[in-house]
């Protein structure tokens, strides 16, 4: 885990330490580990915890991203959209920064404007209603390049400041992205039997 931790005493109803322990039972971990993910979905959930969204619909979705390219062209990061409700990996995307973006907005930290663009866009496909683990573009062809979106230098405005003011305005048109009937993870193959269990 890496973080620091610290011992502490609780007092629950019996009743509750039955049912937790059943559902860590069923889950195969430990009932100290079945708190902290307990406890870890609620933070999420109250806006405490890692990077979240709740959609339109209610469904809460945790943000995981790394770095995935660095190179004379862009600047992209991958984002894994998990739905921690039934800890399922639904959707992962890849969304970065065109070189002459980077270059006429000036960016020096190419990988930290990078990362913080694609959640900021990933808000606001959010807020523009889109079920973020549904989303595709048409920016690339073949099925296997739907998750994958470069922003362009005739796509933005003269600096990241104006881009984020118009995202947070909602003024901004992304002319490649749609939402599909079904999740990343169905479209790819995972049977609907299996997602919510």
């Amino acid at each position: 885990m890496g973080e620091k931790t610290k011992n502490i005493s609780i007092r629950i109803p019996e009743e509750y330490q039955k049912k937790l322990q059943l559902q860590a039972d069923k889950k195969g971990i430990s009932f100290n580990a079945h708190i902290f993910r307990v406890l870890e979905i609620h933070l999420m959930n109250s806006g405490f915890g890692p990077t979240s969204i709740t959609s339109s619909s209610g469904r809460l979705f945790q943000i995981r991203c790394e770095p995935y390219l660095d190179n004379a062209d862009e600047t992209t990061w991958a984002y894994f959209i998990d739905e921690p409700k039934y800890e399922k990996e639904r959707a992962y995307y890849f969304i970065g920064i065109g070189r002459t973006i980077l270059r006429d907005w000036q960016i020096k930290d190419k990988a930290t404007v990078s990362k913080e663009v694609g959640l900021a866009l990933l808000n606001f496909y959010n807020r523009q209603g889109m079920e973020i683990d549904r989303l595709t573009w048409n920016q690339y062809p073949g099925p296997d390049n739907d998750g994958r979106r470069v922003l362009q230098f005739s796509e933005v405005p003269q600096t990241l400041e104006e881009f984020f003011d118009l995202l947070m305005a909602e003024k901004w048109t992304d002319k490649y992205v749609s939402q599909d009937d079904k999740s990343q993870d169905i479209r790819r193959g995972r049977p609907e039997s299996a997602l919510y269990r």
